[in-house]
């Protein structure tokens, strides 16, 4: 009933010769053209396609490429209106149809019917059939509005974070359509739109300039009534950047705050916010209102799916914040921030960064009980300690990595960084060597001093991503006056001559470290006191290990620490690090040669648990009809397995 003609592709040979005649329209009982257009498709049904431009967004299209009728049958409860013949009139539109196919039956114009798929569009939340419906609407000129914004981009005045985030923006905005930018909704802003009693409208910043206009048109006062609809909200957030500055007025915060720096915001806006906010910008202001654009990954449940209250998979973060904490919650997100790579949330990774939360906090206590200086300034020249050149040289290179990360926008990095110095550097080695220090007079002034000041300086670089329990410690040990976030970050720069100390320290953690894996591998009980023999011919790192004589003592349990060369006993491990080699007899702790078969048994269990998972992977029909997360599955599998087999022959190879 809302046809305007009949479409068939121009090169469609069957019909061709009727293109620009006429047929009847059933039913109606008038004449519509047969028209030749690209978007009949030859292939489906009979070939030939009604258009009905009211009522199809492809047929409107059409409809406007033909100068088409547009003929609306419909009413706003999707009931037959007037431009219908009467016994269709006030019928709704799954009865209309049923009548139609009930009366071309009757008159024998219906051949057949076919099934075929259809693409229904229902509304998400009504979920009910969206029927397209002609009405007006005020639109506005996306097309002119889009090439300042587009030239921005393309000459960096504008950049995108990731920089491939701006092919979707290319890809909208190049093919932009025109916005229809009124919405028959309850709230808004309302169209600044006024009618007269010939339905003439008046566009006009307020009631008072728009009847200007009427008089002037009409030559006498006359009744104005607004358009009631308002305008999209997408519309009216596109002018944020500037509206909220006291715009048009020329104001300070408008001059000191247009254009921002860098907008945080989802990918899956792009189009609907942040391409608009900068046609406005750049139109009304005539600069576009960002440097940067930051994209963000979007917070997804644990099995990588969108959150939604109909699916039920929300993770509420008022529940996480009770838990947790605000602090622990923040950094979680930021830890999980990897560009280009949404985040899958799940409240145990949550649960897992507390731990880090609580060692701030252990850490600020331990530093508090041993009387610890927390100043936030420290005297270059009066630094003698290994252990204090060591970690303001540590310090030194993550605030520098931090300072990067931060211009790149890479915040997972920059939570990476500082979780590893702060729980990994500062607090398991750091503390741990300075222990012994605080008893020894000739250290305990320096170490105090050093401490405390890297723990400040910590506690300024955590506190953008954590910034409760970085202000509370702030109050509470170095200033009730003032605020941390107040604080300036200064950029340190400690002397070359540090760099030997931190090499050395670090060769001892790297021998610490191995020497505690070894104990681990082999069972050894820290109750048993263990020998180490050291070849090396670097009598510096010598020096080092002697003066951390205590610390081998008291963190490993070592009984002696000697100095040999070609070291080489039976019933021993060794270990070779790259400029020295580590032996420790395991006569009276280890049975070697039962350790050696028990770990040639776990070899061979692997071996089978390998070859087991192997042959599905191998098996054409499995990964065919296997779901994709357990192949994945499986393959982890197969990884885990290999690594296992090939630290267990790592752990043999220490052995004699």
């Amino acid at each position: 009933m809302g046809d305007s003609a009949v479409a068939v592709h121009p090169n469609d040979l069957k019909y061709k010769n009727l293109i620009g005649k006429f047929c009847k329209l059933p039913l109606v009982d008038k004449n519509i053209p047969i028209i030749g257009d690209e978007y009949a498709d030859p292939e489906k049904g009979s070939g030939a396609v009604k258009i009905t431009p009211a009522h199809d967004f492809n047929d409107f299209e059409v409809g406007k490429r033909h100068k088409l009728e547009f003929v609306n049958i419909f009413d706003q409860f999707a009931k037959v209106n007037e431009n219908a013949p009467k016994r269709f009139q006030g019928l709704g539109r799954f009865e209309a149809r049923k009548l139609i196919l009930e009366e071309l039956s009757q008159l024998d114009l219906l051949i057949k019917e076919e099934k075929q798929e259809m693409v229904v569009p229902y509304g998400d939340r009504s979920g009910v059939v969206i029927e397209p419906w002609l009405t007006d609407q005020w639109f506005c000129n996306a097309k002119k509005l889009s090439i300042d914004p587009i030239k921005s981009v393309k000459e960096n005045i504008t950049n995108f974070v990731p920089k491939n985030w701006e092919n979707t923006f290319f890809n909208w905005m190049e093919n932009i359509q025109p916005w229809c930018i009124s919405r028959q909704l309850w709230w808004g802003h309302q169209i600044p739109a006024w009618y007269g009693p010939d339905n003439k409208s008046f566009v006009a910043l307020s009631i008072e300039d728009a009847k200007l206009l009427a008089n002037k048109h009409y030559g006498k006062d006359v009744e104005l009534n607004q358009d009631e609809d308002v305008l999209d909200t997408w519309f009216s957030s596109a002018l944020w950047t500037f509206s909220t500055l006291d715009w048009p007025n020329k104001t300070y915060e408008l001059e000191r705050f247009y254009p921002g720096n860098v907008l945080v915001t989802g990918f899956d806006i792009i189009f609907f916010w942040v391409a608009r906010m900068m046609m406005m910008g750049s139109h009304f202001m005539n600069e576009t209102p960002f440097k940067d654009i930051y994209i963000h990954p979007l917070i997804r449940d644990e099995k990588g799916q969108k959150m939604s209250k109909s699916k039920g998979n929300i993770i509420d973060p008022l529940v996480l914040l009770d838990k947790y904490g605000a602090d622990t919650l923040r950094f979680s997100l930021t830890a999980l921030l990897n560009p280009g790579r949404d985040v899958k949330l799940a409240e145990e990774r949550v649960k897992g960064y507390r731990s880090f939360t609580n060692k701030i906090w252990n850490a600020a206590n331990f530093l508090n009980l041993n009387n610890v200086s927390f100043a936030d300034k420290i005297d270059k020249e009066k630094i003698n300690l290994d252990s204090s050149k060591w970690i303001l040289k540590e310090f030194q290179e993550v605030q520098k990595k931090y300072f990067e990360n931060i211009e790149k926008y890479q915040f997972h990095e920059v939570a990476s960084l500082i979780y590893h110095f702060t729980w990994n550097t500062y607090c398991d080695w750091y503390i741990e060597f300075i222990k012994s220090d605080f008893r020894d007079p000739k250290k305990t002034e320096e170490t105090k001093k050093i401490s405390g000041w890297v723990f400040i300086q910590t506690l300024k670089l955590l506190h953008p991503i954590m910034p409760f329990i970085t202000e509370k410690l702030w109050f509470s040990l170095v200033d009730k006056e003032t605020f941390l976030i107040s604080q300036n970050y200064e950029k340190v720069n400690f002397d070359q001559s540090f760099n030997e100390s931190k090499k050395y320290i670090l060769k001892i953690i790297e021998l610490m470290t191995a020497l505690r894996n070894l104990r681990a591998d082999l069972n050894i009980s820290y109750k048993n006191e263990i020998d180490i023999i050291i070849d090396t011919k670097n009598d510096n790192l010598k020096n080092f290990i002697t003066n951390y004589k205590k610390e081998f003592e008291r963190l490993l349990k070592t009984k002696s620490i000697s100095y040999e060369e070609n070291t080489s006993q039976k019933n021993s491990a060794f270990i070779i690090l790259s400029d020295i080699t580590i032996l420790v007899p395991l006569e009276g702790i280890v049975d070697t040669e039962k350790e050696i078969i028990k770990l040639e048994n776990k070899i061979i269990t692997h071996n089978e648990k390998l070859k087991s998972v192997l042959d599905k992977l191998n098996n054409k029909a499995f990964i065919e009809k296997a779901p994709d997360d357990v192949i994945e599955n499986f393959k982890i599998q197969e990884q885990q397995i290999k690594s296992s087999i090939e630290k267990i022959n790592e752990i043999m190879n220490t052995i004699n």
